[in-house]
């Protein structure tokens, strides 16, 4: 398998797990197993603004780092 899809499949998997953490969370937050130091509103925002954060600027490495290796499979 080419490091190019390779990566594409890392980055899937990582994104998935990251939107399944962020699930998770909110989901403690709203059964009360985890107690907010603020409002749950304010703190499932928090958690959806950093985590989708995250998730963009993954996402947007891995596109570039899947671009550069199909590069490389072309030339070499």
């Amino acid at each position: 398998m080419p490091p190019s899809k390779r990566i594409l499949i890392f980055g899937i998997v990582i994104e998935i797990g990251l939107a399944a953490l962020a699930w998770f969370l909110i989901r403690q937050l709203q059964s009360g197993a985890m107690q907010p130091s603020g409002t749950v509103e304010e703190t499932s925002a928090t958690i959806l603004q950093v985590l989708g954060s995250v998730m963009g600027g993954l996402g947007g490495v891995l596109i570039v780092v899947y671009f550069v290796l199909r590069r490389k499979e072309r030339v070499g």
